[in-house]
């Protein structure tokens, strides 16, 4: 049983080693925008360790968003639901996520990539893998307010090819899914509080 575990692990290991990344590109004008804008009492290092170090399980659970796997490309650690991670957040990480769209009769795998995690930019960039049905970059970005709170912006370029996907689908489902994951990060920061 432990060899076709390690021979499955292996394997899953090649399949995401594989897969690229498809980034937004500055210089391309055909990407849609979308933002979304959040706000936290906390100040910024608070916040940012927060993001930094909840687990994907966490992080990405809701009523659409559900974590299925993690693997780091630098490492080749791989986490699935229910396995205890204290590792953060990471540079060469990919995330697989299952969503499950009106009420689950409808459900996808969407990949992402951190691509870049800079404290001092008070950034975090995730691309999408080359599997999802979208290409782009999510920027998520960080601000220090003079009262002591912190704002975190979530800006998303991305495009799909349809306009129906890119106009209609991709704003409604896109704003549930990461209002999901930022709730969630505000819910583990007010539990450790």
């Amino acid at each position: 049983m432990q060899e076709t575990t390690e021979k499955k692990s292996r394997n899953s290991e090649l399949d995401f080693a594989k897969l690229r990344s498809i980034c937004y590109q500055d210089t391309d004008p055909n990407y849609h925008e979308h933002l979304e804008t959040y706000m936290y009492e906390q100040d910024f290092d608070t916040v940012w360790d927060s993001y930094i170090n909840i687990s994907p399980e966490k992080a990405w659970s809701g009523r659409m968003i559900h974590f299925h796997h993690l693997y780091s490309r630098q490492t080749g650690e791989e986490v699935f639901p229910g396995q205890v991670y204290t590792g953060g957040m990471g540079k060469g990480q990919v995330l697989i996520l299952n969503l499950h769209v009106f009420n689950g009769a409808i459900k996808l795998q969407v990949g992402h990539e951190v691509m870049e995690i800079d404290k001092a930019k008070k950034l975090i960039r995730i691309c999408y893998l080359e599997n999802s049905k979208s290409e782009g970059s999510q920027f998520i970005r960080f601000k220090s307010l003079p009262n002591g709170k912190t704002q975190v912006s979530h800006k998303t370029f991305y495009r799909s090819g349809s306009w129906f996907r890119d106009k209609v689908i991709y704003p409604y489902f896109h704003t549930k899914a990461i209002n999901e994951f930022h709730g969630n990060v505000r819910n583990w920061i007010i539990s450790k509080i």
